[in-house]
């Protein structure tokens, strides 16, 4: 009989293992990357025996164990990240920073949580970003913390590789990095602006903490099981302070929209403010009470100065990240997490206008061969749709792009980026419809993809979401090659 089939029981234990410890949702990930991760892990536990007793005998081994539990958790979980990820977040931090310091003053710092934190390369950049715009070390708190003991040890030593470091605008790495045998090392005023401890989501003690002005919890909980979206969330929103910011990731918008979070609507920063006292609140959830041996692994503690990280033999796996057409290399936590996704090609959304003013939806007439690949006029029309919505001129940038559209070849950015501008502004129909529009142009457009798996989400037809979830990652894989 085949062992891997006899085994399917006891894969799908540490699957519920692992939902119930760090809120995976195993079929987002893909259920033989489970079976893979636990298979390395048997065998790196156990050298020999027969396959069957030695999974049997693992998982036994592991119930009792946090550190089994952990060494599977830092197998499932890759890093994928880099610094300004999602540039534009960071910008509308800046600029909220300030407000928010010229609103109370200067008596108590800024604090900003970055969770999870994966190597440090978020943090950072958020350190960098509000020192660079002109705010004293003395007005910040920066809280790092993640889950994995190996992220955390890497982003305490703070030397990166290239994989570090996207796209073509590196005047920060100059600026705060100095080239070593290894890597970049970041300058010691960046690193000790930020305090790295370990914790994990689904267990987060708000009561042990203070409120945050400003949260970072991007590209994760779209990998996250329903019922741990809502727990994380609930935790969330428990330490956001009042009039706080929250910034996830891209493809996370509708989820947040669905728990009664507002958008900010601040152009591709993925920001949302705590709904008021009068919107609908998130609604209590239960889950499982964890596992003994994962409660005691994952408890939230400091975390000793540049602890060694734990090696184990098993390799990493890949998961491509779903809503990123940036190159692309290749780790993500299970969950992308910082911890999921290269910042979109760099063309940037304008901020929505009123609800009572939508955009308009462009006619356009078919055509026998539509244009991918953005023109010089395209760029730059997207680029000054970009400057409207910063300056506050919403409607102008979504008139900038549907006028465009009515003199000029279509392509798939213009609908894509007029679809999440309709996102924001609550307009689910027209924005589902710009999607399809970009996927008309452009079927491999993954970013259209995971914004319209989103919507669909939000519609009830999670099969419909999750083909186009796997049909955005393949996108992302190509891209890769």
């Amino acid at each position: 009989m085949n062992a891997h089939h006899d085994n399917a029981p006891l894969y799908r234990r540490f699957a519920e293992l692992l939902q119930r410890t760090i809120g995976l949702d195993a079929a987002s990930l893909g259920h033989s990357a489970i079976e893979r991760a636990v298979d390395q892990r048997a065998a790196a536990w156990c050298a020999d025996g027969r396959a069957e007793a030695m999974l049997n005998d693992y998982w036994e081994a592991a119930q009792s164990s946090p550190s089994m539990v952990q060494a599977l958790i830092e197998t499932v979980i890759v890093p994928e990240t880099w610094f300004y990820r999602d540039a534009d977040a960071f910008k509308a931090l800046a600029r909220l920073a300030h407000e928010r310091l010229a609103e109370r003053g200067s008596a108590l710092p800024l604090r900003i949580l970055s969770l999870p934190c994966s190597t440090g390369e978020e943090p950072y950049t958020i350190a960098m970003t509000l020192l660079d715009a002109g705010i004293d070390a003395a007005q910040l708190r920066i809280d790092a913390m993640d889950i994995s003991e190996r992220s955390l040890a890497i982003a305490q030593r703070a030397v990166y590789g290239r994989n570090s470091f996207r796209g073509n605008a590196f005047q920060f790495r100059d600026a705060h990095f100095t080239r070593t045998d290894d890597g970049w090392r970041l300058a010691p005023r960046i690193v000790e602006a930020v305090r790295f401890s370990r914790a994990n989501l689904m267990q987060l003690d708000a009561s042990t903490l203070r409120t945050y002005d400003f949260v970072f919890c991007r590209n994760v909980l779209i990998y996250f099981h329903r019922d741990a979206q809502q727990k994380a969330l609930q935790a969330l929103n428990s330490v956001l302070a009042e009039n706080g910011t929250l910034f996830v990731g891209p493809a996370e918008t509708g989820l947040l929209m669905r728990h009664g979070m507002q958008s900010a609507k601040i152009p591709l920063a993925f920001a949302f403010h705590r709904a008021a006292a009068d919107e609908p609140q998130l609604n209590d959830c239960h889950t499982a009470p964890l596992a003994t041996a994962a409660a005691l692994a994952m408890t939230h503690s400091q975390v000793p100065a540049l602890v060694p990280s734990r090696v184990f033999s098993a390799q990493p796996f890949a998961w491509p990240d779903p809503v990123a057409r940036a190159p692309f290399n290749g780790a993500t936590p299970f969950m992308p997490r910082d911890g999921i996704a290269p910042p979109a090609r760099k063309t940037s959304m304008p901020a929505t206008p009123p609800a009572h003013n939508p955009p308009a939806t462009p006619i356009i007439a078919p055509t026998n061969a539509p244009t991918n690949a953005p023109t010089h006029a395209a760029r730059d029309t997207l680029q000054a749709a970009h400057a409207l919505a910063d300056a506050g001129r919403l409607a102008q940038a979504a008139s900038a792009i549907n006028a465009y559209l009515e003199h000029h070849a279509p392509h798939a950015d213009a609908f894509y980026l007029l679809g999440v501008l309709a996102d924001a502004n609550g307009d689910a129909n027209l924005a589902r419809g710009q999607y399809r529009k970009a996927l008309y142009l452009d079927p491999q457009h993954a970013e259209a993809l995971a914004h319209l798996a989103t919507s669909l989400e939000l519609e009830g037809d999670r099969d419909g979401a999750r083909l186009l979830m796997q049909r955005a990652a393949r996108a992302q894989g190509a891209q890769r090659g």
